[in-house]
């Protein structure tokens, strides 16, 4: 097999842009073998391929047979995981998430305040967003906001570090971030033992206390229900405004047609995925796509780039919102399928709506360049900064 000209996991340019690359691997090697990891693994590119790995827990597990700082239900399998995802499930029932509309739209059309002129968009409209719903869902103080906000990706990043992705000295700087995230859940947690209120973390201290999860089991849950409600969300809502940056005529359509946003979600979320790989055992030896896999093998799953699998989906990667984005795996698929999608989908949509009515223009700043998340243990596509130039709708025209 071909080695891919100056690829590596750890290239930042890779990272910034991924889809060259993925278009590789699809075209000549879409079961490609990791050299130099310590156990076998193999980079999985094909919508195909990928969707039948996720879909089958009984051949290729989630729990990944290595210790992470944050072992939840994202890598565990049966019993556990359906133990964990069930009291989850009760929080983001899709009726009870529709009720935060107003509260999301609120907080949207108040930080839609700072969009114009020169401004980063990315500290400025997407994290805060994501970051403020989660926290008042979490019931978790908004004077941590910024701190939780700064911590989140830490977290992610210690985690995907103790996969190998990342050296030893980053995952020691990001475990410190982990350790001052989980300090400020623990005391959410121990403030909601003593006072329950409506929200997540009380339903969750009452499963504790009922005994069907135990303390650490609470803790990870609420870190991961943070990273995955602020950062999968913050980086979405990034993409989606540098698309629309980039192309007048698109935005211009969403703001004569604010039917059309759900599909302009949809699209996105095919298109440039938040996150990008997701990992897999093999429980057993398998062949995927001609290629031997050994039992316990490691498979990093790419659904960023199933996404714009030329088998899966005419001109791929062209973005178009009148096209037919069903069986994406931007949010995965099978028993791991993201509890919180039904959320993520509605906190854009309202974004984006409300963006589209208090917004007259957006483009990218010619003065500074946008500054792509770089770091493969992220495993995230986004921006860090996204420079934009903006001209907000006046007052009166909002308010007719």
């Amino acid at each position: 097999m071909s080695a891919i000209h100056g690829f590596s996991l750890m290239d930042p340019t890779v990272h910034a842009n991924p889809y060259p690359t993925y278009a590789w691997l699809r075209e000549n090697a879409p079961v490609y073998p990791v050299a130099g990891s310590p156990v076998p693994m193999f980079v999985v590119s094909r919508h195909e391929d990928i969707k039948n790995i996720m879909r089958d827990h009984r051949n290729y597990a989630s729990n990944l047979g290595m210790d992470v700082p944050i072992m939840s239900m994202v890598m565990m399998d049966a019993p556990d995981h359906p133990r964990l995802r069930g009291t989850i499930n009760r929080a983001f029932v899709p009726r009870n998430i529709q009720l935060l509309a107003p509260r999301i739209e609120e907080i949207a059309a108040h930080l839609a305040e700072r969009i114009d002129g020169s401004c980063e968009f990315v500290q400025a409209f997407a994290n805060p967003l994501p970051v403020t719903v989660i926290c008042e869902m979490l019931g978790v103080p908004l004077e941590h906001r910024d701190t939780m906000n700064r911590h989140a990706r830490d977290a992610l990043l210690a985690s995907f570090a103790a996969t190998g992705m990342g050296s030893p000295e980053l995952r020691a700087e990001a475990e410190v971030g982990l350790r001052a995230l989980q300090a400020i859940l623990d005391e959410a947690i121990e403030a909601h033992r003593a006072q329950p209120r409506d929200n997540i973390i009380s339903s969750l201290v009452a499963s504790e206390r009922e005994g069907t999860i135990t303390r650490e089991e609470l803790r990870n849950l609420c870190a991961v229900l943070l990273i995955a409600g602020h950062e999968t969300t913050a980086n979405l809502l990034a993409n989606g405004a540098w698309q629309l940056a980039q192309d007048p005529a698109l935005f211009a359509r969403i703001q004569g047609e604010p039917g059309a946003i759900p599909r302009f979600v949809e699209e996105l979320v095919r298109m440039r995925p938040p996150l990008q790989r997701v990992m897999r055992r093999a429980l057993k030896p398998a062949v995927i796509a001609g290629v031997d896999v050994p039992a316990s093998a490691l498979l990093m799953l790419l659904p960023g780039s199933a996404n714009r699998d030329e088998g899966r989906w005419n001109d791929p990667d062209t973005f178009d919102i009148d096209r037919d984005s069903h069986g994406h795996l931007g949010f995965a698929t099978g028993v791991h399928a993201c509890p919180g999608s039904s959320l993520t989908r509605l906190e854009a949509r309202i974004a984006f709506e409300v963006l589209a009515r208090r917004v007259k223009r957006i483009a990218l700043d010619p003065a500074h360049r946008p500054v792509p998340i770089i770091g493969y243990g992220a495993g995230s596509l986004g921006w860090n900064k996204l420079p934009i130039v903006a001209e907000r709708v006046h007052a009166e025209a909002t308010a007719s």
